[in-house]
């Protein structure tokens, strides 16, 4: 019998031990859960602490052709030139390239035309080839050319000349003037690929003002001979064709437009930036453009769509992002200037340049004139969606308080004595 009570004895023991480890082990949980709640609101209420309580965060081309050049015959070295000029076409001679040259000054600003040609008709100071636009008058060395009206207004080609048109045909000539390598042809004799280009070049734009100008440089008889030419009237007809259909071909306004309602803005770390922008030109012909953001006081920078700084122009296809620090847009007043500068390949511009000299003929510079299409639209401070940390703040201190006492409570608990036992 009394074995019996001691068996009894025993296993009542051993299923209030395995209770009493039950309950000792969820106490040291909860004490463990407790210190944990404690730890973490601590972390909490330090970054509250940080938060700074605000609402939200406020937001061959040329560029410009010179104003003068000086004319100088381009001779080469004297021994490679034809003796009697050019005569690709029968009858129609040329006796030598004229280029235009970087004019020199003196001390007090003044051009210096009598030089010699090792002061100033180097390859460092050469221009471009020069064109001459009166086949009648002469071209001569050392005079002073000035920049004068575009092709594209009603000009005169002589001083004392009353009949004006327009003539944006020639920008057509010039931008095909690499005539030998277009059509696969061969130089031969005294001729170079540069020496052929001037001279067929130079014809079609004496052709091409005749076309509309009526005989000036040539006569009708010339002109029927020239584009009989079994090896070059072919293409002088398709230059001066060409010349005549770019009249209406350049008369389609250049413009670019961008649509702000659709910009918007993104934190990224201390930087707020931009969606891609991308402008839209006002024709096909829109080839790229360049950005520029008008502020000498804040980091701003210019970046691809891929997020990459940009250098040079991008393809009118593609847009960019603006990348603006925070701290720059914190003033109300904040309004950031960007000009975008477009190019649009049927933009460009060429110039008839007078001479100081009133016998001397005007002349074409052979470079052309890239004209921009600049715009401007502001950046301004920008609303975002930013947190309200100021009521965060104090929504983060009343949940860290509710923990940290429930916290204390459940540790207080985990350490009531083991062998407080009910009675």
């Amino acid at each position: 019998m009394s074995s019996k009570m001691s068996s009894k004895r025993q296993i009542k023991r051993s299923k209030e031990k395995r209770s009493q480890d039950k309950m000792d082990k969820a106490m040291s949980d909860v004490k463990k859960i407790g210190i944990f709640s404690c730890c973490l609101i601590a972390v909490l209420l330090v970054m509250g602490i940080f938060i700074n309580p605000k609402e939200s965060y406020g937001a061959g081309f040329l560029t410009e052709v010179p104003d003068k050049f000086i004319s100088e015959a381009d001779r080469g070295d004297g021994t490679s030139r034809p003796p009697l000029g050019h005569e690709l076409i029968s009858g129609i001679n040329l006796p030598w390239e004229f280029a235009g040259y970087i004019p020199v000054t003196d001390e007090s600003g003044e051009y210096i035309t009598d030089v010699s040609k090792d002061d100033i008709y180097n390859d460092e100071n050469k221009i471009s080839f020069i064109y001459c636009v009166d086949k009648k008058k002469e071209m001569a060395n050392n005079l002073l050319y000035s920049k004068g009206d575009s092709v594209k207004n009603q000009i005169s080609l002589e001083q004392d000349d009353t009949t004006t048109s327009s003539y944006p045909g020639l920008i057509y000539i010039l931008l095909h003037d690499n005539i030998v390598e277009t059509y696969g042809l061969q130089p031969t004799g005294y001729e170079t690929t540069e020496t052929m280009n001037y001279y067929l070049a130079q014809v079609a734009i004496w052709c091409y003002i005749d076309e509309v100008r009526g005989d000036y440089n040539f006569t009708a008889e010339q002109r029927a001979t020239i584009y009989a030419d079994p090896t070059y009237g072919n293409i002088i007809n398709d230059l001066v064709t060409g010349a005549k259909e770019y009249q209406s071909y350049n008369t389609l306004e250049s413009y670019i437009t961008v649509d702000e309602s659709n910009i918007s803005y993104s934190i990224i770390g201390d930087y707020i930036e931009t969606s891609v922008i991308t402008p839209i030109g006002s024709n096909s012909y829109f080839e790229n453009y360049s950005v520029q953001a008008d502020d000498s006081t804040s980091n701003i920078e210019i970046l691809d769509a891929n997020g990459n700084p940009v250098t040079g122009l991008i393809n009118a296809n593609e847009g960019f992002k603006v990348r603006i620090p925070v701290s720059a847009t914190q003033n109300n007043d904040f309004n950031l200037p960007i000009t975008i500068v477009g190019y649009f390949s049927n933009n460009y511009d060429a110039y008839v340049y007078i001479p100081d000299n009133s016998e001397a003929q005007r002349a074409l510079l052979g470079k052309l004139e890239r004209v921009s299409t600049p715009t401007t639209f502001y950046l301004k401070a920008p609303t975002l969606n930013v947190p309200d940390t100021a009521s965060n703040s104090y929504l983060v201190y009343g949940i860290g308080s509710l923990i940290i006492v429930a916290g204390i409570v459940l540790i207080v608990v985990a350490k009531r004595p083991n062998n407080a036992k009910k009675k």
